[in-house]
């Protein structure tokens, strides 16, 4: 039953109640009433004949008797009375009420408005006289009234019925406003506001319902993102009691304890599988004590070792009591393994590096020894060469040519000499420095290839770099040109080498550009290219901390970036 109904029903029921009530106490009231008045009437009939008479006796005789006898007749016709007169000789007369009456009651409510009242008797000289209540007509006036009050009252009652209804209606539609959005909440719809009534009181409600939902929807939002957060986190999230024992995880740390439990929830965190540090993973459960990134191993069944970060803190209810913890665990055995990597590449690239100082050192050796030692015997032969071809000129022709030839053969290797030392080691480079070396390196490549284009730009300090920065720089453009001149088909080939501000520190970064005009390429990784200049350029490059990049499309050219910090250390 709704509570509209319920209301509705309640006011009838009251205004049932009051209508009953209300027509109990009209006839309580009309029954007294007629009662009073017939008593009083039957006194005063009853004196007034006993006046009339003045103790003069009844004489069937005489005159007077029929004035009485009118008399009485008007008392009982129009008092409602029943008047017997007696004389001596028996009954002389009576008056009989009017039967006559507007409306006949009925005989319930007569039954209810019937006075009990004893018959009136009365003596007078030597008659007497008994009149009996007849009150009828009382009982129908009363009866008139009662119902004329009864139908107002159902007037009323239906009118009142009908404002009621309305009112319950107009006041409890707030309510039902309310019910709709409470039974939205329920299905968890939390946007639903409700509107602004008219009524103060429903208006304060409104507003605070309306600040109560916004807060619940915040809150239940809030807890969705944690939800969704603790659900798709990569670590593994577990909620243990004050035993270690496991109430609540996610499916991250189903997935990580898969294979010591199918079913995580309830277990003590402490075995499963922590054996290196069981007792101290235990001591920190058992004490609810807070670690955060405590490094731990899982050993799995089939042996393998997964690394683990553990973090805990305490968890606690309302009253700041600690229930439990909350405990993290991050897997970081890839973490591990890329720090080994990353290690072993350093320590690679410091190799490389190493080898490559070395392999200059060696080639700078090399190209000393062959410049001082093979240099000087090829000179020490071509001069004795050129003293025998002048002695023997006119006497021995035969000699003469054998002493040519050997001078031809001695410049012959002195240059092939000179072009190995030109690669092993520019000479320049330690003579005339950095710039003038890769000029003239840039005008031998122009003699060589007269066909391409060959053009280099220079900007700022470049004087100061040490001899390992100088040999980087040197390579890196060797190379590149190599790769252009045998590769690219290019006619155009621009070399950029300069020093500039970086902008993200107060270090110099020299800057090495090589591009050309040439057919291009599909930039691939470089490992699966095995293109071994370019990897070897890279790797001088990232060996020094810079950055090495390859930009090239088919018909667009390749454009080859070297970005090299000079920290102190890479300077004079």
């Amino acid at each position: 039953m709704s509570l509209k109904l319920k209301v509705n029903l309640f006011f009838t029921a009251l205004l049932l109640l009051s209508l009953l009530a209300s027509t109990g106490v009209l006839i309580s009231n009309a029954r007294q009433s007629v009662q009073v008045e017939v008593e009083d009437t039957m006194n005063a009939a009853a004196r007034l004949i006993t006046l009339t008479l003045a103790d003069k006796p009844l004489n069937r005789e005489h005159g007077i008797n029929e004035q009485i006898h009118e008399m009485v007749k008007a008392l009982s016709q129009i008092r409602s009375l029943h008047i017997l007169m007696f004389d001596t000789q028996g009954l002389l007369f009576e008056g009989e009420p009017d039967e006559t009456l507007k409306v006949e009651p009925p005989e319930w409510f007569v039954k209810v408005l019937f006075p009990e009242i004893t018959p009136l008797s009365k003596r007078f000289g030597t008659g007497h006289m008994v009149i009996y209540a007849a009150p009828m007509q009382e009982i129908s006036d009363r009866w008139m009234d009662i119902r004329g009050i009864l139908a107002l009252g159902l007037v009323v009652f239906v009118f009142v019925s009908i404002f009621l209804y309305w009112g319950v209606d107009w006041f409890l539609r707030p309510l039902q406003r309310l019910l709709q959005v409470l039974s939205a909440f329920e299905k968890g719809d939390l946007h639903l506001r409700l509107p602004d009534f008219s009524l103060g009181e429903m208006n304060q409600i409104s507003q605070t319902f309306n600040r109560m939902g916004q807060a619940l929807e915040l809150s239940m939002a809030e807890n969705q993102r944690l939800a969704m957060l603790v659900r798709q986190s990569g670590d593994a999230i577990l909620s243990l009691d004050h035993a270690g024992n496991i109430t609540f995880c996610n499916s991250t740390a189903e997935r990580l304890f898969a294979k010591q439990t199918s079913v995580l929830k309830g277990e003590a965190l402490a075995n499963l599988g922590f054996e290196e540090s069981h007792q101290q993973i235990a001591t920190i459960l058992e004490n609810c004590e807070t670690t955060e990134n405590m490094e731990t191993t899982l050993l799995r069944p089939d042996g393998e070792k997964v690394s683990l970060l553990m973090s805990t803190v305490p968890l606690f209810d309302k009253e700041q009591q600690v229930i439990g913890l909350i405990c993290t665990l991050r897997d970081i055995t890839e973490l591990k393994q890329a720090e080994a990597a990353r290690t072993q590449l350093r320590e690679t690239r410091l190799l490389t590096q190493h080898m490559d100082e070395v392999q200059e050192a060696e080639r700078r050796h090399l190209a000393r020894e062959l410049h001082d030692e093979l240099g000087q015997c090829l000179t020490a032969i071509k001069t004795d060469a050129v003293l025998i071809r002048n002695r023997t000129e006119q006497t021995e022709p035969r000699v003469f040519n054998s002493a040519q030839a050997i001078i031809d053969t001695a410049s012959h290797i002195y240059d092939v000499v000179h072009n190995m030392i030109t690669r092993l080691r520019p000479s320049p480079l330690d003579d005339l420095g950095l710039v003038p070396t890769l000029q003239q390196a840039i005008t031998s490549w122009q003699e060589r290839e007269p066909g391409i284009h060959f053009d280099i730009q220079v900007s700022g300090r470049l004087d100061n770099l040490n001899e390992m920065m100088n040999m980087t720089v040197f390579r890196v453009v060797q190379e590149a040109i190599t790769n252009a001149v045998r590769h690219a088909d290019a006619t155009q080939i621009h070399v950029l080498v300069k020093t500039q501000k970086s902008s993200d520190s107060e270090l110099d970064n020299l800057i090495i550009e090589i591009r050309d005009d040439g057919k291009g390429m599909v930039v691939k990784d470089l490992h699966s290219d095995v293109d071994f200049g370019l990897l070897g350029m890279r790797e001088r490059a990232q060996s020094l901390g810079g950055e090495f990049q390859l930009i090239s499309e088919p018909g667009h050219g390749v454009k080859i970036s070297v970005i090299i910090p000079l920290r102190t250390d890479r300077l004079l």
